[in-house]
């Protein structure tokens, strides 16, 4: 997220308690800055299914999806969740994106039944992260307890509607929940008074760092391939059928690899600053010089007074250290710090 709508600046102590809001209750983040593009007409589905990674034809109307929409090389152009609603399809995607999708999926439209339309300013768009999120949530609606992942509905209440989105982004319960602009505040202030922590975009940073969940344009671009990311379970299909990218993408897969992975790293030491390690860095192995590895994320977890600090990061690393539990080193300018491939 590039321009959070949420961020200011907070103290130490402000950032670890809604560090551990998040870990041990629920954290609410306004994400307003992602993209939202809907697709309408009869066409939608078929048409977006010939440019993306997963199967949209097979989603029912309550049912998501991540992708990548890909070059004809299999190189990832956006990371995207598809959201099937009864007359339309739902884009959610990184905040700038659209600037991207649309052009290039506009570009092949020839006789579809299809309207492309950027909505990102015609709703507020909060996420709701941790483990007591659908009880918060479910106070006065039991079918949200019943909603799985990957699945969303429509909330209406008190006049008000919104939609819910069950997406597990954090490794934990996880709702997107788009508001119409002039009600968003009022949402706000009831999660706000059941007990839900408003969290700044400093705590989502660190919380998508430490899960690993790979930011579009930041952790890849447009010169990844789309296995590279490692998200290929959730997020590609490999019986589909054709789709722009798909040759090299199953090619990579009858091959069994690619060369390089995102992955997360945990670094020991004193670091004084998590931004030198996202400019020049090195990371190899004790045998090593050779640099098989660049931090692309990286953000320190709050941490109690005098508690050992904990540094996690992002980052693409060569096959061969991309094994869990492999030690490296990173190197910086400022110094050398031992470090695991989790």
């Amino acid at each position: 997220m590039n321009e959070p709508h949420n961020m200011n600046t907070n103290d130490t102590s402000d950032l670890l308690a809604e560090y551990q809001a998040a870990h041990n209750s629920a954290a609410l983040f306004d994400i307003s800055c992602r993209d939202e593009i809907r697709l309408t007409g009869d066409d939608r589905s078929t048409f977006l299914h010939g440019f993306c990674t997963n199967d949209i034809n097979k989603l029912q109307p309550g049912q998501e999806c991540e992708a990548f929409l890909t070059s004809i090389q299999g190189k990832t152009l956006g990371h995207i969740f598809v959201f099937a609603e009864p007359n339309q399809l739902v884009i959610d995607t990184n905040t700038g994106a659209a600037e991207v999708i649309i052009p290039h999926l506009d570009r092949y439209l020839i006789t579809e039944d299809v309207s492309i339309e950027n909505v990102t300013a015609a709703r507020k768009l909060f996420f709701l992260t941790g483990p007591e999120a659908a009880a918060l949530l479910g106070k006065n609606e039991p079918q949200i307890a019943r909603l799985g992942l990957n699945e969303h509905l429509q909330i209406k209440s008190e006049g008000n509607s919104f939609y819910l989105r069950k997406v597990d982004w954090f490794n934990q319960p996880g709702f997107q929940i788009s508001v119409e602009q002039e009600n968003a505040d009022d949402f706000k202030k009831q999660m706000i008074n059941s007990g839900v922590t408003f969290a700044t975009h400093q705590t989502w940073e660190t919380l998508r760092i430490e899960s690993g969940f790979p930011e579009y344009g930041v952790d890849f671009n447009s010169e990844n391939l789309a296995q590279e990311i490692d998200r290929t379970d959730s997020a590609i299909s490999f019986n589909k059928g054709c789709y722009l990218g798909q040759e090299p993408i199953a090619r990579i897969d009858a091959i069994g690899h690619v060369n390089r992975l995102l992955r997360q790293l945990k670094i020991s030491g004193t670091i004084e600053s998590t931004e030198s390690l996202t400019q020049e860095n090195l990371i190899c192995t004790n045998e090593s010089e050779k640099s098989l590895g660049q931090i692309t994320s990286a953000a320190s977890l709050p941490q109690a007074t005098n508690a050992e600090p904990v540094v996690v990061a992002i980052a693409t690393v060569r096959r061969e250290i991309a094994e869990p539990g492999t030690k490296v080193i990173v190197k910086t300018d400022s110094g050398e710090y031992p470090a695991i491939i989790e």
